[in-house]
């Protein structure tokens, strides 16, 4: 191992430009705003050491009166000074594990927080603790990108500002004071107060406590989760298209209001910005290059590239460059100065004397084919050669016509063999007189673990602005367990310098807090800080499709509850296993995780063991589940039916044992596949009218209450639908219509237990017999999409259905539905009524059903009079 000079400082996007006490910011309900600092509302109380608390200013100003409505977002924006940490983004822990080196500027963090007092409340132990976050502000327009479409525009800023955010969740008179740690002391602030009016708003979604089967707001109202699953790659997170309100407005129309989204892709090197120019991919994720480099006593996390004597042959690339479709905003007819940070090492040539250059060079292009090759692309920088220290090599730029950054190119170019360490890739505006502006480059270190893309996070800002503003509820997923960021640690805390990497890292070991779970918790706090007030947070989700047999994943997944409900908000909960965090914050987030394959409910949904986990998630395509029938790919009800059957019936009989409540369930991804390819079937475009979409939601009106999230979307985005035109999205809101006055959180539905004189009947259900109520679907077996598409001859059918456990002589109601009917044609049909028989029995008559129909059955009194106590039956 070569031996190196100390690392110089990290060049980072929340420290450049950030000297002294910048310029405050201050957050209106749509569009984020910069203004001037204002003058304090209240001074700070403090001791002389310590940080310093200045410039506090709220948010009221954007609301009617200046008062919050209930579950809307406070913003509180203000300045720390006289601080001696080195990053503003990790917490201050004077006692961190291994390898969290406080001897390094970088692991010097700041612990600020805000303390929110109830209205009535005069004790502060009572108080919420809600964390803060450090925060860059963009200049935010629209402009045309390279293939001249309008594109978001973010252009960073050097103003910055500290900021809270919390919803408050009941009406009054809040008080709230503010905190801040750092090794030289502690700061606190004098009281202020802010006013809460009520609103609609029916806050957070948690797990129904009377039906957990099932979700509810805060105000008791039930969430039926009705949407899809976004991969890495959408929405965009780095830079959302104009199309995403376009697309929330559509889905709020059409009642689509649960979203799982990775956000894996900010933290990390999941999904890492600059690929390999060979496009190699290590299982589904891009291979990061990343490697960490001895460099004096300290060791920190490189990307490397190789060219190899035989070329560009080896493990690493000798060509990396930003390969997704997500580029920085630069200014037109602008000067930039790009600069690279490198260690080079055995680097030779030329390759090609034709070219007397050679070396690791920085360059901008469209596609650059091989950008190791002379004359492929523009050479932006100079060229690097050996060294035994850090050295640079920059150039300038002019972006020209330019609003947004070429794709930039890592190569070795001309080289016969060698290698370089890259420690950063930094892009600034050249302001003249030796003075360069913001950082432009998205992630500008190599040193993933030590920040949080300010860009990326301002992004995901504009999207929960947009969740809340079109009622869509987002479930995302916070990390990958393959992000080769873990790998790269040891459990112990040291980095991997040779041999395999962690594969298991990313789990941890145990409850132990190692420098990998305390960098996952610093995570978490942040995602609390910035994003937890929102109630459009629907959960966190550890990781998609984790190690389902590894008993550290149960854990890691435990611990991220114990985290989120307790200790982020600085509440005590007790280590070990079965320890479950008994705090009530208002802006506390339900927990998961997800796995690739199986559903361990002994081992871990139905485990006491972790009762910091809220609701189970499953994954089961046709191709990837364990039942593995072929009927599944023609009929999509009954693959719903099987699977909410399997998982509900695993699920409640482990917990059933474990004298534990029963949990929700999510299936996060699915898809109509085939039984042995993971690949939809491309007959589902035939489908006009998307009857395999209907018969999967409608059939989710069973009992095992299994929330269904479809993976591929293109179909539901373009298929003709029931309304004859392109898109499905009116088969949620036809649903949707149906189930919204259900309250099927209420305690009381229990499986409908019918029976039917035919057999080619499907019926499914629930019934809540203290209201005296039900609901049913029934669909014609035959009706399935294969056979609409294969122009089967569905033959109409009769029976007569039976439902027990109803009161003998009461009349009843019944709603016939048009399951398919589009606004404005009326969805209830007819309606008729039916008495029960002498033994409680209901019996209805379906006659010549050729597709599917929906009831509901009720009492005028259930309906109209429900605070009417009624006498018994005799």
């Amino acid at each position: 191992m070569i031996t190196q000079a100390r690392v110089a400082r990290l060049i980072s996007l929340f420290m450049i430009m950030a000297v002294g006490v910048g310029l405050l910011f201050s957050t209106g309900l749509d569009k984020i705003s910069l203004v001037q600092a204002q003058t304090p509302e209240q001074s700070e109380v403090s001791s002389a050491a310590g940080p310093k608390i200045n410039s506090i200013t709220t948010n009221s100003a954007a609301y009617p009166a200046n008062q919050i409505p209930k579950y809307a977002k406070f913003e509180i924006s203000f300045q720390v000074n006289n601080t001696i940490a080195g990053n503003f983004q990790l917490p201050y822990d004077p006692h961190p594990p291994y390898g969290i080196d406080l001897t390094y500027p970088k692991y010097q963090g700041i612990s600020v927080d805000a303390l929110f007092l109830p209205p009535g409340q005069t004790n502060w132990t009572n108080a919420y603790q809600q964390p803060a976050f450090y925060y860059q502000g963009f200049d935010d327009q629209i402009k045309k990108d390279r293939d001249n479409l309008d594109r978001e525009w973010y252009y960073p800023t050097g103003q910055f500002a500290w900021k809270v955010r919390f919803a408050p969740n009941q009406p009054g008179t809040w008080q709230f004071k503010l905190k801040a740690q750092d090794a030289s002391g502690y700061t606190e602030t004098s009281t202020q107060s802010f006013s809460v009016t009520p609103s609609s708003n029916p806050g957070f979604i948690k797990v129904s406590p009377t039906d957990p089967r099932y979700f509810e707001f805060d105000e008791g109202t039930p969430f039926y989760g009705l949407g899809f699953a976004y991969g890495p790659n959408g929405p965009p997170l780095g830079n959302p298209t104009l199309n995403d309100e376009a697309n929330f407005q559509r889905f709020q129309q059409n009642h689509v209001n649960l979203l799982r989204m990775w956000i894996s892709n900010i933290y990390g090197t999941a999904w890492n910005r600059y690929l390999g120019g060979r496009n190699l991919y290590d299982g589904y994720l891009p291979r990061s290059a990343l490697l960490p480099l001895t460099n004096g006593s300290r060791t920190t996390l490189t990307t490397f590239l190789d060219y190899e004597p035989e070329g560009d042959t080896g493990w690493f690339d000798a060509c990396r460059f930003e390969f997704w479709d997500d580029p920085e905003a630069v200014k037109q007819n602008t000067n930039y100065r790009l600069r690279i940070k490198y260690r080079g090492v055995a680097i030779a040539g030329p390759r090609d004397t034709a070219y007397a250059n050679y070396g690791l060079v920085g360059k901008l292009g469209s596609w650059i084919d091989n950008c190791y090759q002379p004359g492929a692309g523009a050479v932006v920088t100079s060229y690097g050669l050996n060294n035994s220290d850090w050295q640079y090599i920059e150039g300038m730029w002019n972006s020209g016509s330019n609003n947004f950054l070429p794709r930039l190119y890592l190569g070795l170019e001309n080289v016969t063999a060698g290698a370089a360490y890259v420690d950063s890739v930094s892009l600034q505006e050249d302001l003249g007189n030796g003075q360069y502006g913001p950082e432009i480059m998205v992630e500008p270190s190599m040193e993933y673990e030590l920040y949080f893309p300010q860009r990326e996070a301002y992004a995901l800002d504009k999207l929960v602005g947009l969740a809340e503003k079109y009622g869509i509820y987002l479930k995302l997923v916070l990390m990958d367990k393959g992000d080769s960021l873990y790998g790269k640690i040891q459990d112990n805390g040291d980095f991997v310098i040779s041999g395999p990497d962690n594969s298991d890292g990313f789990y941890g070991v145990g409850r132990t807090l190692n420098k990998t779970r305390w960098l996952q918790q610093a995570w978490w706090r942040y995602l609390q800080a910035r994003w937890g007030y929102s109630p459009n947070i629907h959960s966190w989700e550890v990781t998609n499709e984790g190690d389902p047999f590894n008993d550290n994943h149960y854990t890691l997944t435990d611990e991220l509850g114990k985290y989120m409900h307790c200790q982020a908000f600085n509440a005590p909960v007790a280590s070990g296993d079965g320890k479950k965090c008994a705090y009530n914050h208002p802006n506390d987030h339900l927990v998961t995780t997800s796995f690739w394959h199986s559903f361990p409910g002994e081992q871990f949904w139905g485990n006491p063991k972790y009762p910091n986990v809220d609701y189970a998630d499953v994954h089961a395509y046709v191709s990837t589940g364990w039942l593995n029938d072929p009927v599944y790919e023609s009929d999509t009800a009954q693959f719903h039916l099987d699977y909410s059957a399997n998982v509900r019936s695993n699920i409640d009989w482990y917990t059933n044992q474990n004298n534990i409540p029963t949990k929700p369930v999510i299936r996060g991804e699915t898809g109509i596949d085939f039984i042995n390819q993971q690949t939809e079937q491309p007959d589902l475009a035939l489908d006009n009218g998307g009857v395999w979409l209907h018969n999967l939601l409608w059939s989710s009106l069973d009992s095992g209450a299994l929330t269904e999230l479809y993976w591929w979307k293109e179909n539901i985005r373009n298929q003709t639908g029931p309304d004859g035109q392109p898109g499905l999205y009116e088969i949620y809101s036809t649903f949707y219509n149906f189930v919204s006055t259900v309250p099927l959180n209420n305690g009381h539905y229990q499986d409908l237990a019918a029976t039917v004189t035919n057999p080619n009947l499907r019926i499914i259900g629930q019934k809540d017999l203290a209201n005296q109520k039900a609901y049913l679907w029934i669909q014609n077996k035959q009706y399935t999409w294969r056979n609409v598409v294969d122009g089967v001859s569905i033959l109409p059918r009769s029976g007569t259905i039976t439902v027990p456990g109803f009161r003998r002589g009461q009349t009843y109601t019944i709603e016939w539905w048009n399951t398919k009917a589009t606004s404005p044609t009326p969805q209830i049909i007819k309606t008729e009524t039916v008495i029960a028989q002498p033994n409680g029995d209901l019996t209805i008559n379906v006659n010549n059903l050729a597709d599917d129909t929906a009831l509901k059955i009720f009492t005028l009194s259930s309906i109209y009079l429900p605070f009417i106590l009624r006498q018994s039956d005799p």
